[in-house]
């Protein structure tokens, strides 16, 4: 990442801080801002904007891309969850031609503010513990397996700063569990890591593992815990990086394979 398309991303976001729009919903202003600024920094061209997406034959699709450029390629920006986008995603591997670019923002440093949700006042504002790797962005591919490592498609996860704002509408002692996002507004861009090649998903398989281990040594050398890492495991067998090989008392025994 040059430091130009840093400065790049920095302007975009005041740009959009500084836009004046309408919306309907605080849910959909919220999800609307970080997907704008993304949007700008993959194809600042608004013409190629939320463009109708055609099947191989030519005839016309439901689907409508995030962008589809002059020069044949889609490229999606999700910001939230990415179950929801595997059935876009399928149409346009089978039914089309076109090269395709998923975009996920991974946190690189977040601030947390919180807010009283009748009055508007802001509690306090503290740096967030929580962030993203590359191996966390990898367990979220697992409705893509199929296509990881096809030349027509890739990843790419732009590492971003951001401040978060989250009623205080929850559960708990400080009303803060299952609480609500109001809004995340991207500050900047620390990095990005595209992903395209099968090579390129391996190389963050943790090499240092044993070479027979169990998903709780897996879990110590990435870090990954819950469904994450049962997601990453399943990627990586996909790529054909480990195997199954048997059990260790209860647990199942993998195998590195590369």
């Amino acid at each position: 990442m040059t430091q130009s398309g840093r400065i790049t991303f920095a302007k975009l976001c005041h740009e959009e801080l500084l836009r004046q729009k309408e919306r309907e919903s605080i849910g959909l202003y919220a999800e609307k801002r970080l997907h704008s600024v993304l949007k700008r920094w993959m194809y600042d061209d608004f013409t190629a904007h939320e463009k109708k997406v055609p099947k191989r034959d030519g005839k016309s699709s439901r689907f409508v891309a995030d962008i589809l450029t002059p020069e044949g390629e889609i490229i999606e920006i999700q910001t939230g969850e990415l179950y929801p986008l595997a059935r876009k995603i399928a149409f346009y591997m089978e039914e089309t031609d076109f090269k395709v670019t998923l975009v996920h923002p991974l946190i690189a440093e977040k601030h947390i503010s919180w807010m009283d949700p009748t009055t508007g006042k802001l509690a306090e504002r503290r740096k967030s513990p929580a962030h993203d790797t590359v191996l966390s962005g990898i367990s979220l591919l697992k409705p893509f397996i199929p296509y990881l490592g096809n030349p027509r498609f890739s990843v790419l996860f732009p590492f971003l700063e951001l401040d978060e704002y989250r009623f205080l509408d929850g559960y708990g002692k400080h009303r803060k569990l299952r609480s609500h996002r109001y809004e995340q507004i991207p500050l900047g861009l620390r990095s990005a890591e595209k992903l395209a090649d099968r090579s390129e998903y391996l190389a963050w398989f943790p090499l240092d593992l044993p070479e027979r281990f169990t998903a709780k040594a897996f879990a110590k050398h990435t870090r990954l815990r819950g469904y994450a890492l049962y997601d990453a495991i399943a990627v990586f067998q996909a790529l054909g990086a480990l195997c199954r090989v048997g059990k260790e008392g209860r647990a199942t025994l993998f195998e590195r394979k590369i």
